[in-house]
């Protein structure tokens, strides 16, 4: 029952837009080809990436996207070399 809960959502949050639902993805797309590649958030990969996964995204929704995915993707990159750091530093 405590699970039920908690994965209900809350009713003074609003739900993500679906700009954001769409950057989240794109940029999850961006770093899927190993720790070693990534794929730029750039306007040419966001188009590259919805045709690719047939998403529809409006050309007015596009900049919100790549402004979003920018921010989501510098802060996937920094854990990524946070976490390399920990591992390469001494115990």
């Amino acid at each position: 029952m405590r699970d039920l809960l908690q994965d209900a959502p809350s009713l003074f949050e609003a739900p993500p837009s679906p700009c954001a639902t769409q950057a989240k993805d794109f940029v999850r797309w961006c770093c899927s080809f190993g720790p070693g590649f990534h794929n730029s958030p750039d306007i040419t990969n966001l188009r590259y990436w919805a045709q690719k996964t047939k998403v529809k995204i409006r050309q007015r929704d596009e900049t919100e996207i790549l402004e979003t995915a920018r921010t989501l993707f510098l802060k996937k990159i920094d854990q990524q070399v946070k976490k390399s750091e920990m591992a390469a530093a001494p115990n």
